[in-house]
């Protein structure tokens, strides 16, 4: 979509964007965790598990490079944002399946005016990714993205 050439967006990823802290247990589940100095095996994670920091992150498919392709093809600047000149970074927090696919996407924060639906828009919409492992075995995990529009005003 073209839209004016003093538009810009720019995509602030680097999937140290994928802000995560706290353990590396999931959030759900017994605290099974190296508690005691055992580490967790393949059969302790439950698949409903939700993990916040695994040994193996997610990954966009093709990695950094092509989440801020996929963002800068993808996007539809609001035009309510546009008029008003609003710019800002739109703070997305999802669930990433073992599969590899979104779920439960939601805006955490953004300026609104359009720019908080466009990126949760961008985000069901993004194509799986590599999914985070623990043990050498697919796991859920807690993700979330910053994504960042500019207009020059």
């Amino acid at each position: 979509m073209l839209v004016n050439q003093s538009l810009r967006f720019l995509p602030f990823v680097g999937l140290l964007g994928l802000l995560a802290t706290g353990q590396s247990q999931a959030q759900t589940g017994p605290n099974a965790s190296a508690q005691n100095g055992t580490p967790i095996t393949a059969a302790a994670i439950k698949p409903d598990s939700v993990f916040i920091n695994p040994e193996v992150r997610p990954q966009f498919m093709g990695g950094d490079k092509a989440f801020a392709a996929y963002l800068s093809k993808s996007i539809r600047y609001p035009q309510q944002a546009l008029q008003r000149h609003i710019s800002g970074r739109v703070f997305v927090n999802f669930i990433l399946s073992a599969q590899g696919k979104v779920q439960d996407a939601h805006v955490v924060s953004g300026p609104g005016n359009g720019l908080n639906d466009e990126a949760l828009r961008l985000v069901w919409l993004m194509p799986p990714w590599e999914p985070a492992r623990s043990n050498g075995q697919p796991v859920r995990v807690a993700c979330t993205v910053p994504i960042s529009f500019t207009s020059d005003r």
